[in-house]
């Protein structure tokens, strides 16, 4: 080919090859593009771009024409010392080689050499900058010398390719950025982000805007801001305010409440900058604030919280006080102040000793030093009255408040007037000495005596009441201080959406002052109970866990439970409050440990055995029967256990009404009560209730056994109870279910990733940081849909509507029965042989 045709022909390669790049962003386009020029330029079969990665060791085959789709992006390249590529790029100048098959300077790849390539010529590739970025090489299947004029073309093709190559570069690492922002922007749902003019007229409205307030970027486009400001702040000049702050210092907060579309208002917190150019001029502004309603409600809430509580600790006739360590008191409420005339800063420390008595402050230490062994603070001193002078005994009793850890950072306490409950005992011990004295000397005086025995029994038992209720309402005070402190500490780690159960806990205290007035009540028989038909059976069997904890290991519990004894109308609450204060008695009797029973039977009383006029009516009775082997009660005492604020317990340690209780809400459910008792032999209560029905009893026990499942549908079970999950999951295998056992939430979700349950049966409570509803909602994110029955011993338990729930204890064929209801009876067939 003459000269000037070749030359030619290479210009317009050239020429092509630049309008192409500056028509297209696409690099591996342009690559190509540039291969298949060079190719016809140079009259042959074969050309590539090898690129080199990140690695700075091999080369890619990024783009190339004449071969195949196996070798363009696939073949890699070591970049070793004998490679004809390593040393162009290293010494920056072309390599050719006219035959291979001659060729003892380099290693050349075996794939060319089975692609039939004998002659080729590497060119470097260099970024502007002098950065490598890989070479173009062009291959030819007959030997070839590539002259200094192809030479010199391929220089500069490879000159004018880096500049293009960064070029693409940059346009990609824009673009990238540019589409990181927006998906940032538009994900911040919760950020109210949009941009104004010079004049606040909004330019730009973005999705979280639009999330936040409520209007499109159609209807806020456009408009001035003012409309997102109350008319109150626009009125007193806040919002014209916000923008000159920012106009003149750069930055203006943005904290206040904001109006939506929907009428409705939401607290933002942000701020407004203003946007210059690079020769200060304004051009407008940009305001960013995120949504934070919630957790100004939520503190708005605490606060409210706080004052009531606060109102609640200083209405309290108590003097209530904390303490940061043992005895080292830091702050007392009101009434110590106004009582012993020592202000906060005189009592902090062990300054509070000065209030009370000289002889009883070594008490006082003694009862902080006996804390750590007992877990609680409880003593009876003298504190002064700064009126009078006078020293007046207190029952004094204090809690301790512990972190996350388990460690103690606070005691909180309470000090109750009992100088009333004190005289009566000296009065009763002096009249019970005068009385034994003139019954022998001064018959003429008996009445006047027993008169005064009476006010003084009287007296005693005020007394016993005013301790039972200060040793009752300190636990109160207890969550009451604790749900405050630890609601102050989750907002104070910005975990404002956990606040609500601490507040929970602490209004529930307060409930339970009000729940002291409705036991009282109830051994009067006034309470206003809320009767239910109420399985004896069932509900003895469900406290068992709890009447476990409550007695300790020392004692052991046995139940007999006659199956199938029978419903009882009552109040479920208060039977469940009547059997735990009779297992409490019985512990108590029991310090050195024994044995309780608990158990049912259905009887019938006829007349003879109802002869008192208080007594019911004769009929069917369920029998709840609670037995110790404790130390018994000799039969004087046996004569008052109903009486009320009557205890045999130690001082501070019972109000003397849990069994009047008993038997007031026994009496007022048309029952009774009755109880034996022999000195070293133990105690037997009985509770006689009216049989409400058996007919519903009956019809459980009569129900079918569960057919077998026809497809072998997955069950996932997860309880962190062997005892609980390997019957049911044996169950459901004999049924013909395949069933997966977890132990708690993490191993459920392991078993997910090479397992398709068909249901998710769970235990609410699980440990190990997930429960039961947790569980379900983590394996519903990857299965939509997928029917779950939760399995709960407390019927109180927090759960998601529309899910199914069966209560501990249950059957293991009504679960297996709820199993089969839920997976449709598509899924068992008509064999009901239970075992099969």
């Amino acid at each position: 080919m003459p000269d000037v045709e070749r030359m030619v022909r290479r210009q317009r390669a050239l020429a092509g090859f630049g309008e192409f790049a500056l028509r297209s962003d696409n690099l591996d386009e342009i690559l190509t593009e540039a291969c298949r020029l060079v190719g016809e330029a140079l009259e042959t079969n074969h050309a590539k771009i090898l690129e080199i990665q990140d690695d700075g060791r091999s080369l890619l085959v990024r783009a190339g024409v004449g071969w195949s789709s196996d070798v363009v992006g696939r073949v890699r390249l070591e970049m070793t010392e004998r490679s004809s590529e390593t040393f162009s790029i290293a010494s920056g100048k072309p390599v050719i080689t006219r035959d291979i098959r001659e060729e003892v300077r380099f290693e050349l790849p075996a794939f060319l050499q089975e692609a039939g390539v004998i002659a080729l010529a590497n060119v470097p590739i260099f970024l502007p900058g002098g950065k490598p970025y890989g070479l173009l090489q062009v291959d030819h299947n007959e030997p070839r010398d590539f002259g200094p004029e192809d030479s010199e073309f391929l220089r500069t093709y490879a000159t004018i390719l880096g500049p293009v190559i960064d070029r693409l570069h940059q346009v990609h690492r824009l673009r990238t950025t540019e589409e990181r922002f927006r998906l940032i922007v538009e994900a911040a749902r919760d950020y109210a982000i949009f941009v104004t003019d010079a004049e606040a007229r909004i330019t730009d409205w973005f999705p979280g805007a639009e999330a936040v307030f409520g209007w499109t970027a159609a209807e806020a486009v456009g408009q001035p801001t003012g409309f997102l400001f109350t008319p109150e702040d626009r009125e007193s000049g806040a919002y014209d305010g916000e923008f000159e702050t920012a106009r003149v210092e750069g930055v203006a907060a943005n904290v206040r409440w904001h109006p939506r579309k929907d009428g409705s208002r939401v607290f933002i917190e942000g701020s407004n900058r203003v946007l210059r150019g690079t020769d200060g001029e304004l051009h407008g502004f940009f305001k960013i604030g995120q949504d934070v309603t919630e957790r100004r409600r939520v503190e708005e809430q605490l606060r409210e919280s706080e004052g009531r509580h606060r109102a609640l600790v200083e209405a309290l006739p108590q003097l209530i006080w904390r303490s940061a360590a043992r005895g080292e008191w830091n702050w007392g409420g009101p009434q110590w102040t106004a009582y012993t005339g020592l202000s906060i800063e005189a009592s902090r420390g062990q300054g509070w000793l000065e209030a009370l008595h000289p002889e009883d402050r070594q008490t006082a230490r003694d009862a902080w030093a006996r804390t750590e062994e007992i877990g609680l603070f409880q003593a009876d001193y003298r504190i002064r009255h700064a009126g009078s002078g006078r020293y007046v005994w207190f029952q004094t009793r204090a809690v301790p408040v512990r972190d996350e850890g388990g460690r103690i950072i606070e005691w909180v306490g309470a000090s109750t007037d009992i100088e009333d409950q004190v005289r009566a005992r000296e009065v009763l011990a002096r009249g019970s000495e005068e009385l034994g004295a003139l019954v022998t000397k001064r018959t003429a005086e008996l009445m006047a005596a027993e008169e005064s025995l009476r006010q003084a029994q009287k007296m005693e038992a005020v007394g016993q009441l005013t301790g039972g209720i200060a040793h009752d309402f300190n636990n109160m005070l207890q969550g009451v201080a604790g749900g405050i402190d630890m609601a102050r500490r989750r907002i104070a780690e910005g975990r404002g959406g956990e606040v609500g159960r601490y507040l929970d806990a602490s209004r529930e205290a307060v409930g339970r002052a009000a729940g002291l007035t409705r036991r009282l009540l109830a051994f009067a028989r006034r309470q206003r109970l809320e009767p239910r038909p109420v399985n004896a059976d069932g509900l003895v069997a469900g406290l068992a866990d709890l009447i476990r904890r409550t007695v300790g290991p020392g004692i052991e519990l046995q139940l007999r439970l006659h199956d199938g004894v029978g419903s009882v109308l009552c109040d479920a609450n208060e039977l469940e409050s009547a059997l735990l204060n009779l297992c409490i008695n019985a512990r108590d009797a029991m310090p050195g440990g024994g044995r309780l029973t608990v158990s049912t039977e259905a009887v019938q009383l006829s007349a003879d055995d109802l002869q008192r006029i208080e007594d019911p009516p004769p009929g069917d009775y369920v029998t709840i029967r609670v037995a110790d082997t404790g130390a018994g009660m000799p039969p004087e005492v046996l004569e008052r256990v109903f009486d009320p604020f009557f205890t045999t317990k130690a001082q501070g340690q019972g109000t003397g009404l849990g069994l009047s209780q008993v038997y007031g809400f026994v009496r007022q459910s048309g029952g009774l009560v009755r109880i034996e008792s022999t000195p070293g032999q133990g105690t037997t209560v009985c509770l006689l209730m009216p049989l409400h029905d058996r007919a519903e009893e009956a019809e459980v026990r009569d129900a079918p056994p569960p057919p077998r499942a026809v497809a072998r549908a997955t069950v996932l079970l997860v309880d962190d109870e062997e005892a609980v999950r390997g019957p049911v999951a044996d169950r459901l295998r004999d049924l013909g279910y395949a069933v997966i056992e977890a132990r708690d939430g993490p191993e459920a979700l392991r078993t997910l990733t090479s397992s398709d349950p068909d249901l998710l049966v769970t235990d609410v409570g699980l440990p190990n940081g997930m429960n039961g509803r947790q569980v379900a909602e983590a394996v519903r994110e990857g299965r939509p849909g997928l029917p779950v029955l939760f399995v709960t011993g407390y019927a109180a338990a927090s759960l998601p509507p529309g899910f199914e729930v069966i209560g501990k204890p249950f059957d293991l064929d009504d679960l297996a029965r709820r199993v089969q209801a839920i997976l449709g009876p598509g899924r068992s067939s008509g064999d009901t042989n239970p075992g099969a």
